[in-house]
């Protein structure tokens, strides 16, 4: 967004149309924003926002529009919302939104007697009591009980101007029996970007479970979606300086700050359209478009050289070490070797790309995603769960609005049933009811839930702790009043975990004293890595 900004300063321009400018700024951006607008004597600026302080600072004249027509007030946007409160209190904003969240409490058996009694008429004379999409602004009678945002789902009682979005459960994680065990973790990771001299992130430690609400907070360049993007595994961090880990069988969802871009590619298609080109292979085509997953052409044909790992066609638990079964070029079909992915780890980095492609193989085959039929009627359902009616699904891209491609990215990202979803600033370009029931999905998801955002009342909404980005360090804290509070035997899986800084995935606490329960499962542990393998699968060419 500063990008766009500083370009368009060079235009020197008699006409400055803006779109949401405030979008991905911190505090400290948009009040520069501000005072350079206020500063362009010369200059017509155009603009739409939903940042109530941004607008009160800068407008002079306020266009409403509403059905169809356009109507001019000469006034700044503080005078225009006591003149028309009606209006703003129906506008999109983030506040608007939360509060119908907060409303979580409303009576459904209110709901569910009717209410026969005609709407008053609307103050001002011309408004509509009931929603109306008109563009950039949604008019509509002041929140209700009626419209409590736990209303979404009722049979019979969902409110029709809320569409709904609902999660899928993403069941248990194979091998994972806590909910509070770490399965993703950061440790003493550095990262620069290569071509720089600038550390963007030094020491970086941090923990994910499958109860995870973290938001990643920071001033802009302060480093949130590369450490995002580190965890998911789309960077790697510096050669030799820390280690990232995720559990070898989680399933994670990623929705990019610009993820909407790549549907530009499929605007002619139908949404139903897209989601069966993405996963027609039987998984995410968009992962396989990573460069940590992605080989080269160079890797492609070193691949191929003789006596190289040119294939991964099965993978075991031995204990707690994972092996795989690779095979060689130049080598009988059957002739392959089982190595250990602390050695695969060492050798090129395309061999660890094509580990991260098998592991997404078994991932999809545990998920059942490559057993969905990805059939007119089964795409059809699971874009209904996000919104997306008939009508939508069978209609072009190009004709969605931006919250409805939102929907879309949604609906793609979930579809292969996550542990984890990671959301770069999500609640942008969305109008209140969308914020509203995608705050309201989030909060009752039953995984795990990374964001990046400058939403305030949205990361209050739904997180219980915040990461504070800068410095090249990470420091998590407690949002007031959501401590978590662990149970004794939470306490005591975190314990195994590793407090102290030791590996908290694979390594069990040193010295602790064990009961007799763990005694056995230790002992038996220690036969299982004797004995025969266990979690063992292969894919084999038909």
């Amino acid at each position: 967004m500063k990008l766009a900004i500083a370009r368009a300063m060079l235009w020197d321009a008699q006409v400055l149309l803006l779109d949401e400018p405030t979008n991905h700024l911190d505090t400290g951006a948009i009040a520069w924003l501000t005072n350079y607008l206020k500063s362009l004597t010369n200059t017509t600026i155009c603009l739409v926002s939903h940042d109530y302080d941004f607008l009160a600072d800068v407008l002079t004249d306020v266009i409403h529009l509403h059905d169809k027509n356009l109507t001019y007030y000469p006034m700044g946007f503080r005078d225009f919302q006591s003149l028309k409160p009606e209006i703003v209190a129906a506008l999109p904003s983030p506040d608007n939104a939360i509060r119908k969240v907060t409303s979580v409490g409303a009576s459904l058996a209110a709901m569910s007697v009717g209410d026969d009694r005609s709407p008053s008429p609307a103050p001002g004379g011309g408004l509509s009591p009931t929603a109306e999409d008109e563009g950039d602004v949604v008019v509509e009678r002041a929140p209700s009980p009626q419209f409590a945002i736990n209303s979404i789902g009722a049979d019979g009682q969902q409110p029709s101007h809320i569409k709904p979005i609902r999660f899928p459960d993403p069941g248990s994680l194979e091998g994972v029996k806590s909910r509070m065990k770490v399965i993703m973790y950061m440790k003493n990771v550095s990262f620069t970007y290569p071509g720089t001299t600038k550390q963007i992130l030094s020491a970086a430690n941090v923990k994910i479970t499958q109860n995870s609400r973290a938001a990643l907070v920071g001033l802009n360049g302060a480093g949130k979606t590369t450490l995002m993007k580190l965890l998911i595994g789309e960077l790697s961090p510096d050669e030799g300086v820390g280690e990232v880990w995720q559990h070898h069988n989680l399933r994670l969802a990623y929705i990019a700050q610009h993820s909407m871009h790549h549907l530009e590619e499929s605007v002619e298609n139908t949404p139903l359209e897209y989601l069966q080109n993405r996963f027609y292979l039987g998984r995410d085509k968009e992962i396989a478009k990573r460069s940590s997953h992605n080989l080269s052409k160079e890797e492609q044909k070193r691949c191929m050289e003789r006596g190289n790992i040119c294939e991964i066609i099965g993978r075991q638990e031995r204990g707690k070490t994972l092996f795989y079964e690779c095979r060689r070029a130049g080598r009988k079909e059957d002739d392959t070797d089982w190595e250990p992915i602390t050695a695969l780890s060492k050798k090129d980095e395309y061999v660890m790309k094509m580990v991260r492609n098998f592991d997404e193989k078994l991932k999809a085959m545990q998920s059942g995603m490559d057993l969905r039929p990805l059939t007119k009627e089964e795409v059809r359902l699971h874009l209904a769960e996000f919104g997306i009616d008939e009508d939508l699904a069978m209609g072009k891209i190009k004709r969605m609005s931006g919250g409805q491609k939102s929907r879309l990215v949604l609906a793609a990202a979930m579809w292969i049933n996550p542990h984890i979803i990671a959301l770069d600033e999500p609640t942008n370009y969305l109008d209140n009811d969308t914020l509203a029931a995608l705050t309201k999905a989030l909060s009752d998801f039953k995984g795990g839930v990374l964001t990046i955002s400058h939403n305030k009342a949205f990361v209050n909404e739904l997180c219980t702790e915040t990461w504070n980005v800068g410095d090249g360090v990470v420091l998590s804290k407690p949002i007031e009043g959501k401590q978590v509070k662990l149970s004794v035997a939470e306490k005591r899986a975190m314990k195994k975990m590793g407090e102290d800084g030791e590996d908290f995935a694979l390594t069990e606490a040193k010295g602790a004293k064990l009961t007799s329960a763990e005694r056995k499962a230790q002992k038996a542990a220690a036969l299982a890595a004797k004995g025969p393998v266990k979690d063992a699968y292969h894919v084999r060419k038909l």
